[in-house]
């Protein structure tokens, strides 16, 4: 008897642990949109938030908005000593660019190269120096 006592008096102190034990919800991944603007007229060339912060595991896109687009976007990191953080190549495109998952915590300085075209013709190049936070 004294056996069978110890065996249910173990099963209870294991199911009381387990109902101790805090379950964490998981986040689910996000996608953070970044607007990127061309010059216009006085207006300065700017993206809003100038400083994004996202989670580990998120991603960054980068949109063109504005009446005066872009013929190309590109990414890069003001650091070069600096790894990329995200998974996957540097982001690039024309209207548009997005990231793959981040992969590590940090403050990361970047730029964003455009070519931007001009309402009268040709195209003004453009670095814009916003900061990803990435917590």
């Amino acid at each position: 008897m004294r056996r069978v006592l110890a065996v249910a008096g173990s099963a209870t102190l294991f199911v009381a642990g387990i109902a101790s034990i805090p379950f964490a919800s998981q986040r689910a991944a996000q996608m953070s949109t970044v607007m990127v603007h061309c010059p216009n007229g006085n207006v300065a060339a700017f993206v809003t938030p100038p400083t994004i912060t996202i989670a580990v595991g998120d991603t960054i896109e980068w949109r063109m908005t504005g009446q005066v687009t872009s013929d190309s976007l590109g990414i890069s990191l003001k650091n070069s000593e600096q790894a990329w953080p995200f998974a996957g190549p540097l982001p690039k495109g024309t209207t548009g660019a997005r990231t793959g998952s981040a992969r590590a915590k940090g403050t990361y300085g970047y730029n964003v190269h455009l070519q931007c075209r001009l309402p009268g013709g040709g195209t003004e190049s453009v670095t814009i120096d916003p900061d990803i936070i990435i917590e």
